[in-house]
Formats: structure tokens, sequence, C-alpha cells
């Protein structure tokens, strides 16, 4: 099941048909087993043939109000980059530690009103030397704290910044569309398996890089 949020509405699409409905976002997306209570009202909702049309040009970030947060050092050849770029300045000790650590990164990456949708153009800071995207898969949890639902992310980072000084992070993350995400929310019957496979392609200039 995939939920679509456009100007429009809200647009479901559900083995190969799809439903509109006028809900507000926030409370649409915001329960406890949402995969459930979105099948048990898809009678109610309207076959719109307009539907398709309303996901290829009015489509929005899968997001209203929520804020969007992130997780880093999750993986060991980050903890090893990062150590390696704050070298110099003496704080590669601290990725060392949060890697290993019960509490993980976590740190506060965008408003809503800041997000990028699909196909959108993610910015980069003038003052960074060293700019990389970080695609990421992205967890919608709700206000009770469980995962309903999963997208696609771009964390954008400057990283000749945040590898200056490990306290600079919150000016190499968080700025003015800086987080892309879409095109939809994913919400599976259950959570994805932890073996999952994602890939990935880059394209540029119309090849596949």
């Amino acid at each position: 099941m995939k939920v679509y949020h456009t100007r429009s509405g809200i647009v479901v699409a559900f083995w190969g048909n799809y439903y509109a409905t006028s809900a507000d976002w926030d409370t649409f997306v915001n329960r406890t087993e949402l995969h459930e209570s979105i099948l048990s009202e898809l009678g109610t909702y309207r076959r719109d043939s307009n539907c398709k049309a309303w996901i290829e040009h009015e489509l929005l970030p899968p997001i209203g109000t929520q804020e969007v947060w992130a997780a880093g050092v999750t993986y060991s050849r980050s903890k090893e980059a990062r150590m390696d770029e704050s070298k110099a300045t003496g704080g590669a000790t601290f990725y060392d530690k949060v890697y290993d650590a019960e509490r993980p990164e976590l740190f506060f990456k965008s408003l809503a009103s800041r997000v990028v949708g699909h196909g959108g153009t993610v910015r980069i800071r003038r003052d960074s030397t060293w700019n990389v995207p970080e695609p990421e898969l992205t967890l919608f949890i709700n206000a009770a704290g469980s995962i309903e639902g999963y997208t696609i992310g771009n964390d954008v980072s400057s990283r000749s910044i945040e590898g200056e000084n490990p306290l600079y992070l919150p000016q190499a993350k968080t700025y003015q569309y800086s987080a892309a995400l879409g095109p939809c929310l994913y919400v599976p019957e259950n959570p994805i398996p932890p073996d999952t496979h994602i890939t990935m392609e880059i394209v540029r200039n119309g090849e596949s890089l």
C-alpha cells in the first residue's frame, strides 16, 4: 500500500487501484496499525480517475507538520569516515563512542516546511567546500512511537563543515531544503524484514552511472 500526499488530497494506491480522500494528512497518518485502518476505510474513499494526474503533477512531500530527525554513525564505514575527517580537530573520539553506545546519535534535520519533495531541488551551503547526498531509508513513526510506514530520504550534508568540528553539525545538516522525502509513504501489512535489500541508481544527464 502506498499513500501519496497531493495538493488535491490524499491518494492511496492499493493493488493497482487508486483511492482519494480529502482527510487531513496529519490526522490520517498518525494512527497505530495504519495499514489495517486504511484497509478498513477503503470502501469510503473515492475511486477517482484523476488520482494518477494528481500524483504526477501535484505531488507534495509525504509529511504534514511533523519534524524530520535523523540518526548518525549507524554503520562502521560511517564511523571510520567521520573519525578520519575530524581527527585533526580532536573530535574523532566522539564518533567512536557513539557508534557503540546504547543511546544513538539523533539530530534534528528539518521542519516540514523546509522539506523538498520528489523531483524537487535540494540545496547546498555556499560556505561549504564539500557537500554530499546521503540517501536514507526513512521511517514514519507516529505519535505513539510506532513505525507505521517507510519512505526514501536524502539527508544532504556539508561534510567540510561537520568535519571541522562536531559541534558544527546543525550548520552542516539543518538549512533550507537540505532534506528530501518521497515520493510516498510505503505502508506494508507487516514491518519490512531486517534483511531487506535496498538498491539505488544514480542517473546523470540521462545516463546511469
